[in-house]
């Protein structure tokens, strides 16, 4: 019996997957029924093991997969490495509420955030504020302009794994992308001048290989609410490593930072740790704590 090849799955469409195998050659799969027995539906990124299928239209069946690191509802994705999260410095302004929001997604996927703001030509001046900011709470953030090359530190970051990328519409994620893989790869859509949101141009999460590794687009991320990937109040903190460190300063180990006493991370606010940001950790604590699990299994 030939022995299973293990590869990821780049794409899947109509029930039929591309992988990637370890040793380069592309197989398009089926899924074998002890698969569709446990009711496991294959995602894109999934590490598996491919075998012959017998059938010669397509010639190769997805007989395991592997236990994913995490995994994205939507788009259907697993096993991400790291994040790159596009804001524009503006046309459009950058939602920061939302981009919080997904830094405590990273955070409790076990995902690395990369955040790049684009249009940082239009307005410098913003842009070198936005970046300080989440440089100073410990992200790894990065200026970028639509015709200026990616960062080499950028393309060091995402050189191994899986990356995706992730943000509004219109903020340049395709033109990222293609800058990366070559022109038309991703299709371009252009900002609505009357609405001043981008127009939504991605359909399906598909893998692109990328030096060692693969990169791809996640349509639908940033609608992800923190309730659909499980996140509870106690995850909110891993989206603001700043707070994290100076933690260890407050009088009691389980601060909130919300009202408690000698509380070293409010002490900081506005000479250390951006107000803005601690807004929005308050906002996001608040609102999940009040949706915290009780005893019978639903919320509070």
């Amino acid at each position: 019996m030939p022995e299973s090849v293990k590869g990821v799955i780049t794409k899947g469409v109509g029930g039929v997957y591309t992988v990637r195998c370890e040793d380069g050659q592309i197989r398009l799969c089926q899924i074998r029924g002890n698969i569709r027995l446990k009711k496991i539906t294959p995602l894109v990124g999934d590490i598996v093991l491919t075998g012959d299928s017998g059938d010669p239209d397509i010639p190769f069946v997805l007989e395991k997969i592997l236990p994913r690191k995490n995994f994205l509802v939507r788009p259907p994705l697993a096993n991400l490495d790291t994040l790159l999260l596009i804001f524009a410095c503006e046309d459009p302004v950058p939602d920061l509420k939302l981009l919080d929001k997904m830094l405590i997604i990273c955070g409790a996927l076990k995902i690395k955030p990369v955040i790049l703001f684009s249009k940082s030509d239009k307005d410098p001046e913003s842009c070198d504020k936005y970046v300080s900011i989440y440089k100073n709470a410990g992200f790894d953030c990065f200026p970028m302009t639509k015709n200026e090359p990616v960062p080499e530190e950028v393309k060091e970051l995402i050189k191994t794994g899986l990356t995706g990328l992730a943000g509004p519409s219109g903020v340049g994620k395709s033109t990222f992308c293609n800058k990366l893989l070559g022109e038309g790869t991703m299709k371009v859509g252009d900002i609505s001048d009357r609405l001043k949101r981008g127009k939504h141009t991605t359909r399906h999460a598909e893998l692109f290989e990328y030096e060692d590794g693969f990169i791809t687009d996640t349509p639908g991320f940033t609608s992800l609410d923190l309730f659909d990937v499980g996140v509870l109040y106690t995850d909110v903190s891993g989206g603001y490593p700043e707070m994290v460190r100076e933690s260890s300063g407050c009088k009691f180990a389980d601060c909130r930072h919300i009202a408690e006493k000698q509380c070293r991370v409010r002490e900081l606010i506005g000479d250390g740790i951006d107000e803005g940001r601690y807004g929005r950790y308050r906002e996001f604590y608040e609102y999940l704590y009040s949706r915290r699990p009780n005893s019978a299994g639903g919320y509070k």
